[in-house]
């Protein structure tokens, strides 16, 4: 992603990450207690969702030197687990957790990324070797592959999500959905 055809500068990428935030954490807060019962995917609730988020912002955040000590669910990997591996993983140690206990950790985690983003230079966002494992990509891609980039389509699940619990709530009540419809128009004869 680019800006008119220009690299991003390193406000665009804050701009970004903190747009996508607030539209994953509304979709969160929308589902409300539903946001720990509800599938918004196969095998994810909205909880769940935050919890994989976390892994993969960590990853960046602590690649770019926040003070974060290796989480309990890195600790003691031996060998490369695959993506699925590491969300497995994540997914499974944050479960004990209430919703308001993984908002608090995702914040953790997105604060702590965006804490180090804020002290760099257009000139190192835009670099290649920052990020010592994905050498070769520009830094703001790397970043927005796991935070601007990634959360859209989760924030997307969850808003679906919502949609449906209301869909199936009208259902039940005889009542007809909010969501906005089309009406067509009747043709001339």
């Amino acid at each position: 992603m680019t800006v008119d055809g220009k690299p991003m500068t390193t406000e665009q990428v804050l701009e970004a990450i903190a747009r996508e935030r607030r539209r994953l954490m509304t979709a969160v807060d929308a589902l409300g207690a539903d946001a720990t019962r509800v599938r918004v995917t196969e095998e994810w609730t909205a909880k769940d969702v935050l919890a994989h988020c976390v892994h993969w912002v960590g990853q960046i955040a602590f690649g770019l030197g926040a003070p974060l000590e290796p989480p309990a669910w890195v600790v003691g990997v031996e060998g490369r687990p695959t993506g699925e591996e590491w969300n497995k993983r994540v997914v499974e140690h944050h479960r004990r957790l209430s919703l308001e206990e993984m908002k608090r950790e995702f914040d953790r985690y997105v604060d702590h990324l965006v804490a180090r983003v804020a002290e760099l230079t257009d000139d190192q966002m835009n670099a290649t070797n920052l990020i010592a494992w994905d050498l070769g990509h520009q830094l703001w891609r790397q970043i927005g592959s796991e935070t601007f980039e990634h959360w859209p389509p989760h924030s997307l699940d969850i808003e679906r999500a919502r949609w449906c619990i209301r869909c199936v709530a009208c259902a039940a009540s005889g009542s007809r959905s909010r969501r906005p419809t089309t009406t067509r128009r009747k043709r001339r004869a």
